[in-house]
């Protein structure tokens, strides 16, 4: 019966010893974590006052690049409503009279031109 014991206990205490070298380990490297951390800490500021920078330079490239968008959408359905208001003065003036047609389409055509020239 105290063989039984005494080889319970011994194997406690390898447990034992065990978790507590586990536990040296661990604090050990959290130590040195700490230490790395601790030096490292000016770096960090830095980097992390960097990536705010570069989030204010975002949002003030976000803010252009919506209003640029806004800009060009107006721009195209402008040139839009023209081209259609052409294009409907010119199918009412085909019916009516053909000399106004073939000036609106020789119109057109410098139109379309000068518009390929542009972009």
């Amino acid at each position: 019966m105290f063989l039984f014991i005494a080889t319970i206990f011994i194997a406690e205490m390898i447990i034992t010893l065990t978790l507590i070298a586990y536990i040296i380990k661990a604090d050990k490297a959290v130590l040195q974590v700490k230490s790395d951390l601790t030096k490292a800490l000016p770096d960090i500021k830095t980097a992390l006052n960097g990536v705010k920078s570069g989030v204010h330079i975002l949002k003030e490239k976000r803010l252009w690049l919506f209003a640029y968008i806004e800009m060009k959408r107006n721009q195209y359905l402008f040139k839009a409503i023209k081209t259609i208001l052409i294009y409907t003065l010119l199918f009412f003036l085909r019916g009516r009279c053909k000399k106004a047609a073939s000036v609106c389409n020789g119109i057109l055509l410098v139109k379309d031109i000068l518009d390929g020239i542009s972009a």
